[in-house]
């Protein structure tokens, strides 16, 4: 997601639709109210979808109660067995009021790709790669989902990564550095191959061959990376080093997602692209467990299940644009 608060939004648009699926689970209302109280944001975000589930609603006419504009603790409370009728209850709106909460989510998450279009020079869809030849022979794969833009000039290739993946294969030009800027950091080299993924929160970097830096973006770290050396850079500055990543981990874009003790979360990161709708994590203790293998993008769904289900997750398909992974 492009920001905390738009997580934030996605993941109570899917507490909606899984407390109404089965609001006599005390465990996932126990799990709903941690998720609650764990940030101001989930709090504001959880008012602003009953809120648009209510609008919706009584705009299609098809809800039986609306939403009532009450905090979050006081819906808890309604919802408790002995106060009267079906635990829950301020919950159990009908699959139509979760399902326009949802689409409303989706909407406004999916608006930035318009802006995204406009400003790059080459974009890919949902599970489309895409190998580009450049100006000065060097190579990209964009991966799907991806976005860069071009900026060249006679003292520099500057690429600007916007959104996803890609494999650079880099012409060496030592009068003119290959610089690609990502979220994150901002990679240097005279000549190699790498990749870079802006995928969940962090910016990642894999090196296949040569030697690259990569600095923070906030200024406050730098590393040097050789063949089979990996970093992820945080927003804050803050990192994760690793090496000897074998050939299959630095290929770069592919419907092959392989993972070495990482994970499920960032897992899932690089299956998102693959998949045409949201996919949206609803329980962060089955996304914190570290997997190792090798999943098929291709089938997000049969890959999800194949990662969580192992891990003690599943499944839950809201609508075919919609995945929700919780605990089993």
């Amino acid at each position: 997601m492009g920001s905390d608060a738009e997580r934030a939004r996605a993941e109570a648009a899917s507490w909606l639709v899984l407390l109404d699926d089965d609001p006599d689970d005390q465990d996932r209302r126990v799990r709903f109210r941690a998720w609650l109280d764990a940030a101001p944001a989930h709090a504001a975000a959880w008012r602003s979808i009953a809120r648009t589930g209510d609008l919706l609603a009584v705009a299609g006419r098809e809800a039986a109660t609306a939403i009532p504009n009450a905090s979050p603790r006081t819906l808890l409370e309604q919802g408790r067995p002995g106060r009267g009728g079906r635990p829950a209850r301020a919950f159990a709106r009908g699959r139509y009021v979760a399902a326009t909460a949802l689409a409303a989510c989706l909407v406004l998450a999916f608006a930035p790709l318009a802006s995204l279009r406009w400003r790059a020079d080459h974009v890919t869809g949902t599970a489309r790669i895409e190998t580009l030849r450049l100006d000065d022979g060097s190579t990209v794969r964009l991966g799907p989902d991806s976005a860069i833009r071009l900026a060249f000039s006679s003292g520099e290739r500057r690429v600007e990564l916007l959104s996803g993946e890609a494999l650079f294969d880099v012409t060496a030009d030592a009068a003119r550095p290959f610089r690609v800027a990502a979220r994150d950091a901002t990679v240097t080299v005279l000549g190699t191959r790498f990749d870079v993924a802006m995928l969940g929160l962090g910016t990642s970097v894999a090196v296949g061959r040569g030697h690259v830096q990569v600095d923070s973006a906030a200024g406050v770290s730098s590393f040097d990376l050789r063949a089979g050396d990996w970093v992820r850079v945080n927003a804050d500055g803050s990192a994760e080093k690793g090496a000897d990543l074998p050939d299959f981990l630095t290929a770069g874009p592919d419907a092959r997602v392989a993972a070495r003790n990482r994970p499920v979360a960032e897992v899932i990161d690089r299956i998102r692209p693959w998949f045409g709708g949201r996919i949206v994590i609803a329980d962060e203790s089955v996304g914190r467990r570290p997997v190792t293998g090798v999943f098929d993008a291709s089938d997000p769904a049969r890959a999800l299940e194949a990662l969580v289900g192992p891990q003690g997750g599943r499944v839950i398909r809201v609508t075919p644009w919609l995945l929700i992974v919780s605990r089993g």
